[in-house]
């Protein structure tokens, strides 16, 4: 260490840099340590500098000693001085320190060392940090870096255009990498250009000058900036904001103490309206594990992403092994005539194998056109975008390009290479690949083969919609009546009393969500705390499954106002483009009911498949039905509205609309007739009333459609099979006999 820094600071003449850098910090750490204490009112530790009543700022002292030391510096400039140097720069480095501490108050031109305004002094600490450790570790901008050294050994006037519009043309990138409000970005890439490119190609932030200039008419432009403001900066704010206040202090806080409760005047406390007792909640890391979960299920995942990593990092793996091969067995064999691996043969291998893996390649995307168009027209709208999301789809065909580009690579080399040599390691590994990829071929048929299989697409949308029931009450007891439900809306929470006169304020949908506009789920737990945190109560007006349109509202907040950031709450929303089964219970019912639509539609005229899907629609039903009763039982204190599922929303969705699909289908309404019978008796008393409901409707359909006794009779019974005889259950008197009659 001490020889590092003796070759790197000291002899570099970096010592000065050095010395600012360390009295820089200490000089932060302690004005703010300091300023800590006074505000904490220590008895012990004195306080501001305020000669004759006037408040003395500690901004004064740092700019006598910038000027000070910047003075002596100029004077001692043609003489060799370096101790002087060095406390001339240390004394620099104090004054700066004091100065940048109350930058946000000279910005300002007021007081606002403690309000959310302050931060940006933080911020200028943190820059002026950045940059001289940069300059101590020798990295220099653009322009300090040796750019102009051809110019010196050539004195080419077109050697100096050229140096000059490079870095013109660099500071422009830099200019609109600043413009998107990408600060960070912007100011090390002067040190590190390819960070420039990066800054500039990629969006602006959405309240940069960039955005509000160049996104006013390009609302997906805008929708992708505040989505990935939401996704990926926020969660970075955040961090970096408990960063800087566990060293310098809270901002936006008031100073003076709240006034107690108890402090009041009698007639006072007694005039303030009694509301119920409410903790706010705490921030739980299991909380954000389950949002977390949440997004990853539910978001949809770009099909193109995966293949090309698994093209990239076949790229570089082909790179990789032939330079082993090169090592290893370079020259290998050439006392003889016996190769261990054929050069000729390898080549025919590799070519064989690039071919092939581009067959496959058009054999996916070929599959994957055949299950869309079967989804399109058979199944659901709803179950479409899931059959492009599947894994063993985007893994086959990045696996299969991936194994196409390994080989091509080895081959050119191969080709190329003049000299003797062996490629083992690349043409094992190639071999390798390519029966992989055939495993995943035989995975990609049997999973489109599952998906023309209606019978397997619909257990597989079932046991998505049980993950999903479980997932919605995780901590349902099947040996008790009640159940505690999950993240979702309850429709039995103790509301606190909402006050029409209290200010209102409406948030819309300003910014349009990339990836769709169905709302799919909603963060419970940090809405709750934003509620009691600021004091408000607040309404979700769309309900899961919703399509929101632009500028529709999605929040009414009743309360004070003031403290409320609209971009918090909507970033409790989840947005994308369909209502999948993977979303809740209602959404794996609606896709079941679809499908059954479908079967039952003109064009397709298939009952069986619709009493399928009745098989499971009702096994979903069952399973529901508890868990919502016990939901009832539950009650607590909540400061959040919305809209909520009962279990009659829940038997109007899996059941009214194949009722009304059903015409002239007698084994359908059998089947739908079972079901309702079913829940009657595994549901308890206060479930029956939509059922019965239900029940009585069909009778009233059976004596409009059908018109004979018989087929009255036939379309009247329930029968769990649809058509499976001709009483159905109901006729079930005998009881099964299993070996001879005449044996009892």
């Amino acid at each position: 260490m001490k020889a590092w820094f003796v070759e790197s600071v000291v002899d570099t003449g970096r010592l000065p840099l050095f010395f600012l850098l360390v009295s820089f910090l200490l000089a932060f750490l302690f004005i703010r340590f300091s300023v800590r204490m006074i505000r904490a009112e220590v008895s012990w530790w004195p306080g501001n500098v305020t000669p004759g009543g006037m408040h003395i700022h500690h901004m004064v002292f740092g700019l006598i000693m910038m000027l000070v030391s910047g003075f002596a510096f100029i004077a001692l400039a043609d003489y060799q001085t370096p101790v002087a140097n060095c406390v001339l720069a240390s004394v620099f480095g104090i004054g700066s320190a004091l100065v940048l501490d109350e930058y946000a108050l000279v910005l300002h031109l007021r007081d606002v060392y403690w309000a959310e305004e302050g931060r940006s002094s933080i911020d200028a600490v943190f820059v002026a940090i950045a940059i001289v450790l940069l300059f101590l570790f020798g990295v220099h901008p653009i322009g300090f870096a040796g750019d102009f050294n051809p110019y010196e050994q050539d004195r080419s006037i077109g050697t100096l255009i050229g140096i000059i519009i490079s870095i013109l043309i660099a500071l422009a990138i830099a200019m609109i990498t600043l413009l998107k409000g990408k600060l960070w970005t912007g100011l090390i890439g002067l040190f590190f250009p390819p960070l420039l490119i990066v800054g500039a190609i990629r969006l602006s932030r959405p309240g940069a000058p960039w955005a509000r200039s160049r996104y006013r008419d390009k609302p997906t432009k805008m929708s992708r900036a505040v989505a990935r403001e939401q996704r990926i900066r926020e969660p970075l704010i955040r961090a970096k904001i408990r960063f800087q206040e566990s060293v310098s202090g809270s901002f936006g806080l008031p100073e003076a103490n709240p006034v107690k409760l108890d402090a009041l005047k009698p007639e006072l406390s007694l005039a303030l309206p009694l509301q119920p007792p409410i903790v706010t909640p705490k921030w739980r890391i299991s909380d954000a594990l389950r949002w977390r979960r949440t997004r990853r299920r539910l978001r949809t995942v770009p099909v193109w992403r995966l293949p090309v990593l698994l093209v990239v990092a076949a790229f570089f793996l082909a790179d990789t092994l032939i330079d082993v091969d090169s090592t290893l067995f370079d020259g290998f064999g050439a006392d003889s005539n016996e190769y261990a691996v054929d050069p000729g043969a390898t080549a025919t291998l590799l070519s064989v194998i690039a071919g092939g893996m581009i067959t496959l390649t058009g054999l996916v995307f070929t599959a994957i056109t055949l299950a869309m168009q079967f989804g399109a027209s058979q199944i659901s709208v709803r179950v479409v975008p899931l059959l492009a999301q599947q894994r063993v789809m985007r893994w086959s065909i990045g696996m299969f390009l991936a194994t196409f580009v390994y080989s091509i690579i080895v081959a050119l080399d191969l080709a190329l290479n003049t000299q003797h040599s062996a490629p083992q390691i690349s043409t094992y590994t190639a071999l390798f690949l390519a029966i992989v990829s055939a495993i995943l071929f035989i995975a990609l048929v049997a999973k489109v083969g599952s998906i023309l299989n209606s019978s397997q697409l619909l257990r597989w949308i079932a046991s998505e919609g049980r993950r999903a029931i479980v997932r919605a009450y995780p901590l349902y007891n099947e040996f008790s009546t009640e159940a505690t439900s999950g993240p979702a809306l309850q429709a039995a929470d103790v509301l606190l009393p909402v006050d029409e006169s209290r200010e209102l304020l409406v948030i819309r949908l300003r910014h349009l969500s990339p990836d769709g506009r169905v709302l799919l789920a909603i963060n419970l737990p940090r809405l709750q705390r934003l509620s009691s945190i600021w004091g408000v109560s607040i309404e979700v007006v769309p309900g899961i499954g919703e399509f929101v349109a632009q500028n529709a509202p999605i929040f009414e907040v009743r309360g004070n106002s003031s403290s409320v950031r609209p971009e918090s709450l909507t970033s409790c929303l989840l947005f994308g483009d369909t209502h999948s089964p993977m979303a809740g219970p209602a959404a794996a019912i609606q896709s079941i009911v679809d499908i059954s639509l479908k079967a039952l539609s003109p064009a397709i005229n298939d009952p069986g498949r619709a009493v399928q899907a009745l098989d499971y629609i009702e096994d979903l039903l069952v399973i529901l039905a508890p868990r919502v009763h016990g939901d009832t039982a539950t009650s607590t204190l909540s400061r959040i509205r919305g809209q909520q599922r009962t279990w009659t929303d829940y038997v109007s969705i899996a059941t009214d609309e194949i009722r009304h699909f059903s015409t002239n289908s007698a084994q359908v309404q059998r089947r739908l007739r079972a079901v309702f019978t079913t829940l009657i008796a595994a549901c308890p008393p206060d479930q029956h009333a939509p059922l019965l409901e239900r029940l009585d409707a069909m009778d009233q359909q059976l004596t409009r459609e059908w018109t004979g006794d018989l087929d009255i009779r036939l379309a009247g019974a329930a029968d769990p099979q649809g058509l499976g005889s001709e009483a159905g259950s109901s006729g079930r008197v005998h009881p099964l006999i299993v070996g001879r009659p005449d044996a009892r």
